[in-house]
């Protein structure tokens, strides 16, 4: 038996409660949406990749390009872009000058049910959110935006 002064000391502290509950809260959020999402066969990270290309509009971006511009890191965006174009949400083109560079963008169909999903998704996180008034919404935000700016790497 170990002695009670032995023990490390884990979540008595506010720097590890907040960290326990920012973590705790955000796996709730991904597995909310992530169920909301299983109707229209998308992962977390293939909706997210669809709302990078729908944003970009007409822009044919990058791999690279759409990495930097996800929320969360995805650790293989040449595979997430594979298995969207073989089931036609994007298409990706080799550049005419430069044939290493591919340019990718949303097709109709994937412009079609990420219009289908995004609602569904977003009443998924206002429900997440219900108990929480709009300017503590943004709050929220701001603090974690901040908790974001000081992990290494960003």
């Amino acid at each position: 038996m170990i002695a009670p002064d032995a023990r490390p000391e884990t979540r008595n502290n506010a720097t590890s409660e907040a960290i326990h509950a920012l973590r705790a809260a955000a796996a709730h959020v991904e597995h909310t949406l992530a169920r909301t999402l299983d109707p229209f066969g998308l992962s977390m990270a293939q909706f997210a990749v669809l709302q990078v290309m729908g944003e970009a509009a007409e822009e044919k971006l990058g791999c690279g390009e759409i990495g930097r511009r996800l929320a969360a890191r995805a650790p293989d965006v040449t595979r997430l872009l594979d298995r969207l174009e073989s089931v036609g949400l994007v298409a990706r083109k080799r550049d005419q000058q430069d044939r290493r560079v591919v340019h990718t963008h949303i097709t109709a169909v994937g412009l079609e049910l990420l219009n289908k999903a995004v609602p569904m998704v977003r009443e998924a996180e206002e429900q997440a959110l219900i108990d929480l008034a709009v300017a503590d919404r943004h709050h929220l935000a701001s603090l974690l935006k901040g908790v974001q700016r000081n992990c290494p790497g960003n």
